[in-house]
């Protein structure tokens, strides 16, 4: 069972219970280990949860210059801006065996650790220019005290939900505009009011609007209705630089209403959004808040008045939601366990994570344990040993 990569000893699987966690949640899961061959170097059972932001966009610029002939001449330069942040990485023991070699056996060892309630959602987008990505993993490792042996190791990734603001409830917004034409020619006032059925969704769901329209003081004709679904996507460089990608992911549109005349209550006008983001194979992708890499949406009704309104706003109503992670692909897959698999099973570790369990991606993965060279021992700088549920 499990990864074992580069290992003749066995392998180590790491599963969470649930396919996805909001940030606060805590999770659940077990680390499961098979080790069939005796002589691995190592003897501490060790969980990783790391959480991580990068992102990059290139942009074109044209530059004039002079050349030899003294002609004037034009090039296009392309620069890459780029940021990388790992803001979520700690370690803890989960167990440590008091041997000179990780014993052989099958092991479980469930664990407990709650997210820290501030952390953005998980997000990856790739576009002809750009790339953004929130990313996270729990991983499971059994470290080798001799440097010729590779660690045996697998990780999962962990989907991330944004944290909701609210409770799942019902939107409204309203706006009354006066209308006129060429020269401010004044032609009443044109009031829309809307209620959203939600006010977060999953990809794919179907977003419910019902707009009360009031255009009997307007001499102007509503021509139609227009409902979208806009995204707005900031990406920001390690020295702050941003760039702001705003696109219509979803759009419909409807009859509108005469001038003088009234849709409301009963005769209100209803428009179904199916949010699926035809143009994209990856679909529509979620809200997130993170310092790089930042993903909000908001569902827009407008009423689009005939003639020129060069001096007023249509009336339109634009409201935030949020738009939920789905649940990843991994989950659909069963476990394959070993045919003779019968664990010892541990008792549950709750882990807490402190600034004392930080580690750098960079560091020496070993620096912190102080192995000794000969004989090979477990390290002991992590706690009491748990006894093991029968």
């Amino acid at each position: 069972m499990g990864n074992q990569q580069g290992s003749d000893f066995g392998g180590v699987y790491i599963r969470t219970d649930k396919p996805f966690y909001f940030a606060g949640e805590i999770i659940t899961g077990n680390i499961y280990l098979n080790i069939f061959k005796d002589g691995f170097p190592g003897g501490v059972v060790l969980l990783k949860v790391s959480g991580k932001e990068k992102c990059h966009w290139t942009e074109s610029r044209t530059r004039n210059s002079t050349g030899p002939d003294g002609k004037q001449k034009q090039t296009t330069e392309y620069v890459t801006y780029s940021g990388e942040t790992q803001f979520y990485q700690h370690r803890v023991a989960i167990w440590t065996f008091n041997t000179p070699c990780l014993p052989v056996g099958q092991y479980t060892f469930p664990f407990q650790f709650q997210l820290l309630s501030h952390l953005p959602g998980s997000y990856f987008e790739k576009g002809s220019n750009y790339q953004a990505k929130i990313s996270y993993s729990v991983k499971a490792e059994i470290e080798s005290y001799n440097k010729s042996y590779k660690n045996i190791q697998h990780s999962q990734p962990l989907i991330v939900r944004e944290p909701l603001k609210q409770n799942m409830t019902a939107l409204m917004g309203q706006m009354e505009v006066k209308a006129s034409t060429w020269c401010c020619i004044d032609k009443g006032t044109s009031h829309i009011k809307c209620v959203f059925d939600k006010n977060h969704y999953l990809p794919g769901d179907n977003a419910y609007l019902w707009a009360d329209l009031d255009n009997s003081n307007c001499k102007l004709d509503v021509t139609r209705i227009e409902a979208r679904l806009i995204n707005y996507l900031t990406l920001r460089d390690r020295t702050g630089r941003e760039k702001l990608i705003t696109r219509t992911i979803v759009s419909q549109q409807m009859q509108g209403i005469k001038a003088g005349e009234r849709a409301v209550e009963n005769d209100r006008k209803q428009i179904q959004l199916i949010l699926h983001n035809k143009s994209s194979p990856e679909g529509i992708h979620p809200s997130s808040n993170g310092q790089l890499v930042k993903s909000v949406y908001r569902l827009e009704v407008q009423a689009v008045l005939a003639g020129c309104t060069c001096c007023n706003k249509h009336p339109k109503v634009n409201v935030p939601i949020e738009i939920v992670a789905p649940v990843p692909q991994i989950y659909n897959q069963p476990m394959v366990q070993p045919s003779n698999w019968n664990p010892q099973v541990f008792q549950p570790q709750i882990v807490s994570f402190t600034d004392s369990t930080l580690y750098m991606k960079d560091q020496n993965q070993q620096s912190n344990y102080n192995y000794p060279q000969i004989p090979p021992q477990p390290p002991n700088q992590f706690g009491q040993m748990q006894q093991p549920m029968s």
